[in-house]
């Protein structure tokens, strides 16, 4: 009897097979990882360092992904590849669009040319969703609500996690507005090579000026140059911003004339394990360079 009991106690502590998840972008997995605790296990297919814009499953992420019941993208045309890798998912797996429901962006006609890469200059349609810290904040209870659908005996552990990270992105929120106080309204202009930080002006009260072309070599023709130069010294914007993962030449190039200096590069599209060291790092790169 006692070891019949033994027996069934041991089955009792073991721990619920854990939700297999699959990822399509690093920011994603740290997402799922913070609702979904150790109840989830996340299959990586977009990991940090990724070119998010370019990159597209090989085979042998379509087989990684077998074992997911649920494969989570950031979406808004982000992952073009999404319509032929639900040909190859089975039936019963559900591809979710993190950023179908949250508010989008247009990059404006005059601006297509400055957008991130060509394909989402086409359509239109920012797909940087996360540089408004609220739409991270967003993105949580999306995730909290798939991974309880998927897996409702985990509802309560999803609840609290996600309200954990959600009080921590409402604390991050609070400390990008009081840094952004510190720089003179009259000097938010942020200055970038490409149209990625639209969500992050709108939501934090900048103006937003995209300098660089989509050709490769970062040329621009001298008539956009001198409209650039011209701009930033009638405003006297202390600061162009390059990106971490594009050529600063150009801009380089407009501050050598303009009187401006580079500031530190800024991370546009996510590629990047941790989300708040992030926008700490953009918005503290950013107060430096226009608070001179």
């Amino acid at each position: 009897m006692k070891t019949l009991l033994f027996f069934l106690s041991t089955l009792i502590a073991l721990p619920a097979l854990a939700l297999d998840v699959a990822s399509l972008h690093p920011l994603i997995t740290e997402t799922i990882r913070d609702v979904g605790g150790e109840r989830v296990k996340v299959i990586e297919i977009g990991r940090a360092g990724m070119n998010v814009h370019q990159f597209e499953p090989r085979t042998g992420d379509v087989r990684k992904m077998a074992k997911a019941k649920i494969v989570i993208a950031s979406g808004k045309g982000l992952e073009s590849y999404l319509k032929d890798l639900k040909d190859s998912l089975r039936k019963d797996q559900t591809i979710v669009e993190v950023g179908r429901t949250i508010p989008s962006q247009k990059v404006s006609k005059k601006d297509q040319i400055y957008a991130c890469c060509p394909h989402h200059a086409v359509g239109g349609i920012d797909p940087h969703w996360w540089h408004n810290v609220r739409h991270m904040e967003r993105a949580v209870r999306i995730i909290q609500k798939e991974l309880t659908k998927a897996d409702p005996a985990g509802k309560a552990i999803y609840a609290a996690n996600a309200k954990a990270a959600r009080a921590r992105l409402v604390q991050l929120d609070r400390w990008v507005k009081g840094q952004v106080a510190t720089i003179p309204k009259k000097k938010r202009h942020l200055i970038t090579a490409h149209a990625a930080f639209g969500y992050f002006c709108k939501a934090y009260g900048f103006d937003a000026t995209f300098v660089q072309g989509l050709s490769a070599d970062g040329e621009i023709s001298a008539a956009q140059l001198a409209k650039s130069i011209e701009q930033i010294r009638s405003e006297a914007i202390p600061t162009v911003f390059p990106e971490s993962t594009a050529n600063p030449k150009t801009l380089r190039q407009i501050a050598k004339h303009s009187g401006a200096s580079v500031g530190k590069p800024l991370i546009a599209d996510g590629s990047v394990k941790s989300y708040q060291k992030m926008i700490q790092s953009n918005v503290t790169n950013i107060v430096a360079g226009l608070r001179k």
